[in-house]
């Protein structure tokens, strides 16, 4: 009777253990998760600041800005003198 009695509460601390474990388990999992997807957008943000990037430094806006900004013009073969 004794030794049914303490069995039945290794069972009962057994279950309760499984059952915490198997909790700490589905949280670990879900944060893991949330984490994954935090990373996720992190990278897609890192890929458009880097395409942003790209196209600030682009010829095509370094040219626009010399002739709008700086009044800077391409010279002509005239104005042009070869120094040797």
């Amino acid at each position: 009777m004794r030794l049914n009695l303490i069995l039945y509460f290794v069972l009962i601390f057994f279950a309760i253990a499984t059952v915490n474990s198997e909790h700490q388990y589905r949280n670990n999992y879900s944060r893991l998760d949330i984490e994954y997807k935090a990373t996720s957008e992190l990278r897609d943000e890192k890929t458009k600041l880097e395409v942003e990037e790209s196209d600030k430094s682009g010829n095509q806006r370094i040219q626009t800005i010399a002739s709008e900004k700086l009044k800077m013009y391409v010279p002509n073969k005239k104005q042009v003198k070869v120094i040797k």
